[in-house]
């Protein structure tokens, strides 16, 4: 029997052409009908995608391929399937051809990687060089980051346009303006008491406690909707702040809370609008009468200033309003100083406090305030010691205070050679008759606008595949503190020792020191898409206890969270569900959680009753996947899919049509409902089977993240329709509601794992992660697993990897 021509082809051909058959076999059979040229979902057409795995244009897309293929997602449920030797056959073939092109593809990338510093990062580092203060999000500042699914330090997203340019020489001069201003002012302390605070001293009000006998001091309210000039030269006149720089503020304040009402709560900033200050100090004042607490702060101040102090809260009774009622709380007749002193009760009183001493108003009671300032720290005046050099200076001393200051600027050693440009600049204006110092600024804001400072350089024109010491050293401290490495790893990249223990020991130290909180500050802000919340104000006629204290304490309450897991080392697994959560009185009041003894955020612990517990139930989170109106279960779904479980769902298809609102001659309905009958829709039902149920399960909570058992329908006809979240996970486990669905993520831990140590790693490395890095994500998950997963322990398997180690 003869054979045929495509056998006599197929024996006829190399090896390796003959190997690839059961490869192209399995395609034709299982993907090209739905991925083809006929069909094609999901953008995916595996004809097209390319065979050559050296030059790896498509070698992410193949290794999407496989990993459908391993979870069971493709072929779909409708479709044949194939056995598992096929598939064990077929992902065999794709995985060694990945494997064989990775040396070509990772030869192909460039020689030298630029990134630059995000906003917070150039923030963090001028202060860590110089002792600094700059704040590169105010208006006319450092343009805004471009942000990747949240990650806000993506080197291939962060470009360099002429805008970016100029700003950064004028932030290099403001910061050089802050580091050796021409006028130091000297620190002074300003104390004032309620009863100087008070027109004359108070010496009238004074004289009325006299005549009842009272000996309590006299006290100054703060009500809703009275705002007073923090820095009033009333108050402090010619002997307040005069000076730009860092400043104390220490007050004695306790709080008056309406019964069901809020805490008490002092903003200090500038103000906005009447009864709205964009706060630079913002707590709540929960300290009792009787027992007033000292708050204490550091703020900078730019002068001149003007700040306001403002109370802010949503009160259970109706606020009285008009010049008459403000003007009579203000004027001199009226005395304050304990809400049980019924004798100072005068007319106007009753507006602020019932027949028995209640207040109606959440009331902040301030009894002194004091300013001390401008501050600078001993660590800052170490940093700035010795930079400049002596006005008697020789071009060798100027050239090496320079190289001094450039080698920690740029962090790495620095030849002589390379500061040439600079070191002219400075003879040049020596010899047009100018100071040393002011000479020498000139090479320093060159330093402070060099690529060097502003980019975090990795490589060089002889290709490397492993970072050298000072860039490891750069990697571990942006990722670890944001910001330069210090003396102490800088000297460990100089000497060698960044390897081996002195390594551990190393990022063992960079853990422990309180500027980790960077890391937790930025890491969680950016992995949990932080950013938006807020993005869509909640209606206040909806949401009328929503309010910007409450805004910035939700946005607070996942990071402090974080904060404290790994602070205890606590497992991962308490991110996705726990019997306690952080938070501070506004939240408590939120949640109905127990109030705090104290203020600021602390943890407390939570009951079942409560529908608490891990980082999917926080309010930031629920939020921020809402609209201001109503919850979008399908947005929530998306944002568990990429932040729990690493994955992106696919964009929904174009023209699709929006849900629209309740028609008011039919039966109110649930937006699941309405979802449901979207997904009729063949374009759409396939990734809404994989989404959806990622996202009901949260239906109980609504746009703010306040529970409920029934949904709010603003039209149509019978009464609010009950929420159902059950759902049926795409692998076919149901769950009947929230607690159910996070025992089935608890299940699903090591996924969990594997996606938050892929989130790290984008972190650390600062680029999206490809097919090429799976071996060693792999490696660092099993690492992981033989211990307790504890989330500081994470970080520093992470760190201590091969992958954060190589290019």
């Amino acid at each position: 029997m003869k054979p045929t021509p495509i056998a006599l082809a197929l024996l006829l051909a190399p090896l390796s052409v003959r190997a690839a058959e059961p490869f192209e076999a399995f395609l034709t059979k299982h993907c090209v009908r739905c991925h083809g040229a006929e069909k094609e979902k999901g953008t995916l057409r595996v004809d097209q995608l390319s065979r050559d795995f050296k030059a790896g244009m498509d070698a992410q897309r193949w290794g999407e391929v496989v990993e459908k293929i391993n979870s069971g997602e493709m072929p779909p449920k409708n479709e044949p399937k194939p056995t598992q030797d096929e598939i064990a056959a077929f992902v065999s073939a794709i995985d060694t051809r990945i494997k064989e092109g990775r040396a070509a593809r990772m030869a192909a990338r460039p020689a030298v990687a630029h990134y630059r510093l995000s906003r917070k990062e150039y923030q963090n580092t001028v202060y860590d060089l110089l002792g600094v203060r700059y704040d590169p999000t105010k208006p006319g500042e450092l343009n805004e980051d471009t942000r990747w699914h949240g990650f806000e330090r993506i080197g291939s997203e962060l470009s360099l346009s002429p805008s970016h340019v100029d700003r950064y020489y004028r932030a290099a001069g403001l910061v050089l303006d802050r580091a050796f201003p021409t006028a130091a002012g000297e620190a002074r302390k300003v104390r004032k008491t309620a009863a100087e605070l008070r027109y004359n001293g108070g010496k009238d009000q004074q004289a009325a406690l006299d005549r009842f006998g009272i000996t309590r001091p006299l006290r100054h309210l703060l009500y809703p909707g009275n705002v007073h000039h923090a820095l009033s030269p009333n108050w402090f006149g010619k002997t307040g702040p005069e000076h730009s720089g860092l400043y104390k503020l220490r007050l004695q304040a306790s709080g008056i809370r309406p019964r069901g009402g809020q805490p008490a709560h002092l903003s200090i900033g500038k103000r906005t609008g009447e009864e709205t200050v964009d706060g630079l100090v913002e707590f709540d004042v929960t300290a009792p009468e009787d027992k007033p607490q000292v708050f204490e702060f550091e703020v900078f101040l730019e002068m001149p200033a003007s700040l306001d102090f403002c109370v802010v809260a949503t009160d259970v009774v109706d606020r009285r309003a008009g010049a008459a009622f403000r003007n009579a709380l203000n004027s001199g007749s009226y005395v304050f100083t304990h809400s049980s002193e019924t004798r100072l009760l005068t007319p106007n009183a009753p507006q602020m406090f019932d027949d028995k001493g209640n207040g109606l108003f959440s009331t902040v009671i301030l009894d002194w305030i004091e300013w001390e300032g401008p501050i600078v720290t001993a660590a800052e005046k170490a940093l700035r010691k010795d930079l400049l050099p002596p006005e008697d200076a020789t071009p060798e001393v100027v050239a090496a205070h320079l190289k001094r200051f450039a080698e920690r600027a740029w962090r790495r050693p620095v030849k002589t050679e390379e500061l040439t440009g600079f070191l002219n600049a400075v003879a040049a204006e020596r010899k047009a008759g100018e100071k040393i110092a002011d000479a020498f600024r000139v090479a320093l804001a060159g330093v402070l606008t060099s690529r060097h400072f502003i980019y975090l350089v990795e490589g060089s024109p002889a290709v490397r595949d492993r970072l050298n010491e000072s860039e490891l050293a750069s990697r571990l401290s942006y990722f670890l503190w944001s910001s330069m490495p210090d003396a102490g790893l800088l000297a460990a990249a100089a000497g060698g020792t960044l390897k081996g223990d002195g390594l551990k020991r190393e990022v063992d130290r960079l853990l422990s020191d309180s500027k980790g909180d960077r890391f937790i500050d930025d890491f969680t802000r950016q992995w949990l898409q932080l950013h938006r919340v807020g993005m869509f104000p909640p209606d206040q006629k909806l949401y009328p206890n929503y309010d910007a204290w409450l805004e910035t304490s939700l946005r607070s309450e996942p990071v402090e969270y974080v904060r404290e897991m790994f602070s205890k080392n606590l497992p991962i697994d308490q991110l996705l569900d726990s019997d306690w959560t952080t938070a501070n009185a506004r939240l408590c009041d939120f949640y109905g959680l127990p109030e705090p003894k104290s203020g600021g955020f602390q943890r407390v612990p939570l009951k079942p009753e409560h529908h608490r517990g891990g980082l999917l139930t926080m309010g930031a989170v629920l939020g921020l996947t809402s609209d201001g109106t109503r919850h979008r279960p399908v947005h929530r779904g998306v944002w568990v899919s990429e932040v729990i479980f690493g994955k992106t769902p696919p964009p929904p298809p174009a023209n699709v049509s929006a849900i629209e609102p309740n028609p008011p001659e039919s039966p109110k309905a649930t937006l699941r409902q309405k979802i449901e009958a979207h997904r009729n829709n063949v374009n759409c039902a396939a990734c809404h089977a994989k989404i959806d149920p990622l996202g009901i399960a949260w239906d109980n909570y609504d746009a703010v993240g306040q529970w409920r058992t029934r949904e709010k329908v603003a039209k149509g006809t019978g009464e609010d329709p009950l929420l159902d979240p059950s759902g049926v996970l795409p692998d076919g486990r149901p769950f009947k509601d929230s607690v159910q669905f996070k025992r089935l993520l608890l299940d699903d831990r090591d996924k969990f794992l594997h996606a938050f140590v892929e989130h790290l790693c984008t972190y650390a490395l600062r680029r999206v992660l490809t097919v090429d890095d799976r071996e060693a994500v792999s490696a660092i998950v099993e690492e992981a697993k033989k211990g307790k997963a504890g989330l500081k322990d994470v970080v520093r398997i992470v760190a201590l990897s091969d992958l954060v180690g190589k290019r």
